[in-house]
C-alpha cells in the first residue's frame, strides 16, 4: 500500500468482523509480548486468537510459550541464510546482507500467504523480533504490522529525529539523564523505528538506577510489566475495535499523525 500525502487510512480488520481478531507473532526472545496476547485470548477467546508464532531461529523461549498454549510454531534459519549483521563491515557486505535478509523475509511472507490460504487470514502481525524487515512481508502487512520498542519514540533531537531508536534504548535514555522510561507501540514501515506511534505505556521511574548494563536490564524488566503489557494490550484492543487511523498530516519527525476515535493525537499516540 502506498500512502499519498492526503490519504486518510483506517486501521483494523477490513470491513470489521464478528470473529476473533486473528494475530500472528514474530518472536526472538522470552515471549513477554506473546504472553500478553495469550492472556488476552484466554480472557476473551471470542475477541482475540493467536494463530501463528514464527521465529528467525529455533531457541527463543517464546517458541516454548507458544507450544505450551497449543499455538502453531515455525522455527527459522535466518543467520545461516543471511550471516550476521555484525560481520557486514563495509558497504558491499551490508548490501549483500540486506539483500539476503529481504529474500529470507520474502520467503517467510510466501509461507504465511500459503498458510493463510488454508487456515484463514491474519488480521494483525505483532513483532517481538530482533531483525529488520523489508520486502513483501512489510508490504503485504502494511498498516497491520506493529512493534513494541522499549523507549519513548516521541523524544526528538533538534533536527526532528527520534533519539531513542535502535539497540539498548533503555540504557541510552538513562545515560541521557531521563528519570523514567516507557514503551512505545508503533506501526512498522520501511524506516528504522520511525513508524507512526499508536500508543505509549506508562512512564516507569528509574529510581536512581545508573546507566549500567545491569541497572538498565533491571529497568527494562520492570518496564515490561508496567509499560509494555498495557501498551500492547491497549493497541491490540484499539486495532480490533477499529478505533485507529492515520491522518494525512505528519509530525516533525515525518511520521503520520495517528487518530484515535477520529481525534488527532500528539506524537506518541495515546499515552497511558
Amino acid at each position: 500500500m502506498t500512502l499519498r500525502q492526503h490519504d486518510h487510512i483506517a486501521l483494523g480488520p477490513a470491513g470489521g468482523s464478528s470473529r476473533p481478531l486473528r494475530i500472528g507473532v514474530l518472536v526472538s526472545a522470552t515471549g513477554a509480548n506473546l504472553s500478553t496476547l495469550l492472556a488476552l485470548q484466554d480472557r476473551e477467546p471470542e475477541a482475540f486468537q493467536v494463530c501463528l508464532v514464527a521465529s528467525h531461529g529455533s531457541t527463543a523461549k517464546a517458541l516454548e510459550v507458544a507450544r505450551g498454549a497449543g499455538v502453531e510454531t515455525w522455527t527459522g534459519d535466518f543467520d545461516a541464510h543471511c550471516g550476521l549483521a555484525s560481520q557486514a563491515v563495509d558497504e558491499a557486505g551490508r548490501a549483500r546482507y540486506r539483500e539476503r535478509a529481504r529474500a529470507w523475509h520474502d520467503g517467510l511472507d510466501a509461507r504465511i500467504a500459503a498458510w493463510e490460504a488454508v487456515d484463514g487470514p491474519l488480521d494483525l502481525l505483532v513483532l517481538a523480533y530482533h531483525r529488520w524487515i523489508e520486502g513483501n512481508l512489510l508490504d503485504r502487512f502494511h498498516g497491520r504490522l506493529v512493534n513494541q520498542h522499549p523507549a519513548d519514540l516521541s523524544v526528538l533531537d533538534a533536527d526532528g529525529r527520534r533519539q531513542l531508536v535502535g539497540n539498548d534504548p533503555v540504557r541510552l535514555a538513562m545515560a541521557a539523564g531521563h528519570t523514567a522510561t516507557r514503551t512505545s507501540c508503533f506501526l512498522v514501515d520501511g524506516t528504522k523505528d520511525g513508524g507512526p506511534v499508536l500508543c505509549m505505556g506508562a512512564s516507569v521511574p528509574t529510581d536512581g538506577r545508573a546507566a549500567t548494563p545491569e541497572d538498565a536490564w533491571e529497568q527494562e524488566l520492570l518496564q515490561k510489566t508496567e509499560s509494555d503489557r498495557p501498551c500492547l494490550e491497549w493497541t491490540v484492543r484499539a486495532f480490533a475495535a477499529g478505533r485507529l487511523a492515520l491522518s494525512g498530516e505528519t509530525h516533525p519527525d515525518g511520521s503520520r499523525v495517528v487518530l484515535v476515535d477520529g481525534q488527532a493525537t500528539a506524537l506518541g499516540g495515546r499515552r497511558l
